[in-house]
């Protein structure tokens, strides 16, 4: 009797295991399908940024956070739709980036972009054109920076 609850106590414990690490395998195949959607809309913030339009600007960044409040992206957008001036702005763009190149990679048609002007040497940002169009500087310097890979 012994040996046969044992037995159904380890068999019970492997398969809450395995449906815990299928759900978050399920989360996470979510959240990859999704981010295309988010990066063409990071793409949206980045443009607007770099036209000086902070209204457009904001309201993309709160669509990235509207869409999945959970991937790496929701924290930075949120705080970026928040942002009380351009320069507030761009800074909280500077994490919005990092997280965006991460997300990126597998994705086609993406480059990463540098800017050497940007303080502490986080001026890197995604785009789709190779043509230069600095988020950071806007239209104070909108060729400043060249793509990075």
């Amino acid at each position: 009797m012994k040996k046969t609850l044992i037995a159904l106590l380890l068999v019970s414990l492997v398969s809450v295991s395995s449906l815990r690490a299928e759900k978050k395998g399920h989360s996470h195949e979510g959240t990859e399908a999704h981010s295309g959607e988010m990066l063409k809309a990071y793409i949206k913030v980045s443009t607007a940024l770099s036209k000086d339009d902070l209204a457009t600007a904001k309201k993309a960044a709160a669509s990235i956070s509207e869409h999945n409040g959970d991937s790496s992206l929701a924290k930075s957008a949120t705080a970026l739709s928040k942002a009380k001036n351009i320069k507030a702005a761009r800074k909280e763009f500077q994490t919005l980036s990092k997280n965006a190149i991460k997300i990126s990679e597998g994705h086609k048609g993406f480059y990463v972009m540098h800017c050497s002007m940007v303080k502490g040497g986080a001026g890197d940002w995604l785009q789709t054109s190779k043509e230069v169009a600095n988020p950071y500087m806007g239209s104070a310097m909108l060729t400043c920076g060249g793509v990075k890979k």
